[in-house]
């Protein structure tokens, strides 16, 4: 908003004359402007953007001893003067007539003196049609009527868009309320996202609900307005705003509770949430605090480190929070049972187990394979070898030279 401030200055003039030139001399003030010595403060040009307000000053000089008996305020029309608008007329005898809604008069008053001295008209909230020649008439005595003119000017703003961050925090189930705002007010505004380009939504009044958040909804989101006009400074125009949905998953280990260990080993315990932030993490046992990391660490444990231990995870400005329980039984190794033991054993020693099961029993196997064969040859030699022996025995018997018998013939 810009005003030209002009200062008029007239001559005195001094006159004698009898009681009915003086009267004729008071009508004929009443008739024409000012033509006599003071000053007049005023604006004689000003502008405006739509959407401000204004203020247009009509003051006279104190230096003057001159008494105002009326202020009014008229918008002038181009071409004929009997359509002027009357804004506001003032008496000091009676109230304020306003003959417009909107514009608002501030009369002004000397500080020696105590007499009216001018007033500011404002006018709020401006458009184009308020633009145009704004007459000031100051009915004094003994001067008459003095008018001035100001001549004001709005412009329309530039276009612009606005998209403001809904809340300070976000997170999974919350109703999101999107604002969009625009300059000059377009027809209808459109929401878009950057990583979804399906998701539309239009509104009328630049307002948008995104009822019960996820993480995926987590986006760049892009206002879009639409004017009828094609204004090129309007088109393509459009505000983004980085939506971020928090969010904070429960706790998980890299073993399970409850956990059963022997006296006198080392137990570690990491644990780890899935959040949107980064995460502070605390161990306690019951009012104790054993670490700020998402690990525990206990070293040589003994059994009155039995009991229940207590992981929470949280934002950093307390907005989120998860919690668990695990539970650690210390077992003193002469009551510890060998098949809890192997059962509470790590995954790895579980595994040397099964591996060494496997290759033990199929060691078995193949020598029993390879025996069986061995033990059949065997006792199909020892068949044969018999079988040989009685037939030597037999044959060795009915050959001796002692058994041989000669015969001769007649």
């Amino acid at each position: 908003m810009s005003v030209s401030v002009k200062t008029v200055v007239l001559t005195d003039m001094d006159f004698l004359m009898t009681e009915p030139a003086y009267k004729l001399f008071i009508f004929l003030c009443m008739i024409q402007q000012g033509t006599y010595g003071m000053l007049i403060h005023y604006n004689a040009s000003a502008s405006a953007v739509e959407g401000q307000n204004i203020s247009l000053q009509c003051i006279l000089g104190e230096e003057h001893n001159i008494k105002i008996i009326q202020l009014e305020w008229i918008k002038q029309q181009k071409g004929n003067e009997k359509n002027d608008q009357k804004i506001v007329v003032f008496h000091p005898g009676f109230p304020i007539k306003y003959f417009q809604s909107g514009p608002l008069l501030e009369t002004l008053t000397s500080s020696k003196t105590r007499e009216l001295q001018g007033s500011i008209l404002t006018l709020h909230k401006v458009t184009v049609n308020d633009g145009g020649n704004y007459i000031c008439e100051i009915i004094s005595y003994p001067n008459g009527s003095i008018k001035r003119t100001t001549k004001l000017q709005v412009t329309e703003p530039p276009a612009s868009v606005k998209m403001p961050y809904p809340y300070e925090f976000i997170k999974e189930g919350d109703e999101v309320k999107i604002t969009c705002s625009a300059s000059p007010p377009p027809v209808r505004y459109r929401l878009g996202r950057s990583k979804d380009k399906i998701f539309l939504l239009e509104s009328s009044n630049g307002e948008f609900i995104l009822p019960n958040v996820t993480r995926n909804d987590s986006d760049l989101y892009i206002c879009l307005p639409e004017w009828n006009s094609l204004v090129q400074n309007q088109q393509g125009l459009n505000a983004t705003m980085e939506l971020t949905v928090n969010f904070l998953d429960g706790i998980e280990c890299n073993t399970s509770s409850p956990l059963n260990v022997s006296a006198g080993e080392d137990v570690a315990l990491f644990c780890i949430a899935k959040a949107s932030q980064h995460l502070q993490y605390k161990w306690m046992r019951g009012d104790t605090t054993l670490s700020f990391s998402d690990t525990l660490s206990l070293n040589y444990v003994t059994s009155d480190q039995s009991g229940t231990y207590r992981l929470t995870a949280v934002f950093l400005d307390n907005q989120l929070q998860t919690d668990m329980e695990f539970t650690i039984h210390v077992l003193s190794k002469q009551s510890e049972d060998p098949a809890t033991r192997r059962k509470t054993g790590t995954s790895v020693i579980t595994k040397k187990n099964i591996t060494t099961t496997a290759t033990t029993s199929k060691a078995s196997k193949s020598s029993a394979y390879i025996a069986v064969p061995i033990v059949l040859l065997l006792l199909v030699l020892i068949v044969l070898l018999y079988r040989r022996h009685q037939n030597q025995k037999k044959n060795g018997y009915a050959t001796s030279p002692s058994e041989i018998h000669f015969s001769e013939e007649p």
